[in-house]
């Protein structure tokens, strides 16, 4: 590239913010323009910036990185998204592709393939984990069968608030903030909902809300 790519770091973790910009500042045809803690800040920074790249996580305070990008994208239809996360639930990688994220890296990936990840997406193509990309692939050929069961299930109100939260990928106690509980009370209401669904795992719960229209 004849000009750095311009990058716009998105974590609430300061020592990985911290890194990331003095590794992507070693690069000569990169640069970090600006950083945020949340997708609130992150909304600011991309108007303020302009930047070609931003690197988004998705569990963060407030607004998390799967609501951050279609806002993202309204601001700047041209800005590239990368989502790097810990997250490996097939669920997560949908939504952020659905909602118009250009990348999806898991944060143990090597210092090599996240370079190559922000490289291919300022280029405005499309780059995956390789782990992430093998479960797409095998969930388009191989499907899973949506259980009957759970057509009839009921929740209630409040449990479809907290599903919706989980879904979203927000944290027991990003859920208790928002909805003014405890992380007690989350808790129960997560049990219940695995209960009456059937799910077993978080990321079960992600599967079952996408299914079923609840996000």
């Amino acid at each position: 590239m004849s000009e750095q790519t311009r990058v716009l770091l998105v974590d609430d973790h300061t020592i990985l913010r911290t890194g990331l910009r003095m590794f992507f500042n070693s690069q000569e045809d990169m640069v970090v323009v600006g950083e945020a803690v949340c997708g609130e800040e992150a909304l600011e920074k991309v108007q303020l910036h302009q930047p070609d790249v931003v690197i988004l996580d998705i569990s963060m305070p407030g607004m998390n990185g799967i609501e951050a990008i279609a806002r993202i994208k309204q601001l700047n239809p041209d800005v590239g998204i990368l989502m790097l996360t810990m997250h490996e639930a097939e669920e997560y990688l949908q939504q952020a592709m659905q909602a118009g994220a250009s990348g999806y890296v898991l944060k143990k990936a090597a210092d090599s393939e996240l370079l190559e990840a922000v490289r291919a997406v300022a280029r405005k193509e499309i780059f995956l984990h390789p782990a992430m990309a093998n479960m797409l692939i095998q969930s388009i050929y191989h499907p899973e069968t949506r259980e009957d069961s759970k057509k009839s299930i009921n929740l209630t109100g409040r449990e479809t608030e907290v599903l919706k939260l989980v879904a979203l990928g927000h944290t027991n106690k990003e859920i208790g903030e928002k909805l003014s509980v405890s992380i007690k009370t989350v808790e129960t209401h997560k049990a219940r909902i695995m209960e009456k669904t059937g799910c077993e795992r978080r990321s079960e719960l992600v599967r079952y809300a996408m299914q079923e229209g609840y996000i």
